[in-house]
């Protein structure tokens, strides 16, 4: 439906915003403006929260103790082998020597985790940026296209163990 000027103005004199499938009404003489909707005629709101798919960060923390969080969905907890390899980042952890955690990747994107005693990442195609927390400070580290970077205990001189606790993507 199409209003005009006058129309959008009346209703907004009225302090009334139409939204999507509601009817509006305005008395021209007094510039009045009423909205009739039937709630059960409009579609509920969606409101995206970025948390994680739960049974699949269920799943991740059954399977090798890392916890999900939340993200924007441009990096994603995978198999190793499931990756191609520019896709992916490669996160090493105390917690399971040798055997990285790895991420697909497919923008530039942001994932909130908690994993502990991390002291490596590999980039592929994207440039990351890790954040991550020892006793109560947070440090940073930056890990170039295709690099491979110590981070965490590796580069602390106490050799405190850091917690991974978000990785930033970029192109």
């Amino acid at each position: 439906m199409k209003l005009s000027p006058a129309v959008i103005l009346a209703a907004s004199l009225a302090g009334v915003i139409a939204t999507g499938g509601a009817a509006v009404a305005v008395n021209a003489r007094s510039g009045s403006a009423t909205v009739q909707a039937a709630a059960a005629d409009l579609p509920p709101f969606i409101v995206e929260d970025f948390q994680y798919p739960q049974s699949e960060a269920d799943a991740a923390l059954k399977a090798r103790g890392i916890k999900l969080k939340s993200g924007d969905g441009h990096i994603m907890y995978a198999a190793c082998n499931t990756i191609a390899d520019p896709d992916r980042i490669e996160v090493y952890s105390h917690t399971e020597p040798n055997k990285p955690f790895c991420f697909r990747v497919t923008g530039d994107g942001s994932l909130v985790l908690e994993l502990p005693r991390v002291y490596a990442v590999r980039s592929f195609d994207y440039k990351v940026h890790v954040d991550m927390t020892v006793e109560n400070s947070e440090v940073s580290f930056d890990v170039p296209k295709n690099e491979w970077v110590g981070v965490g205990k590796t580069t602390d001189p106490q050799k405190r163990d850091h917690a991974l606790v978000a990785l930033t993507t970029t192109k």
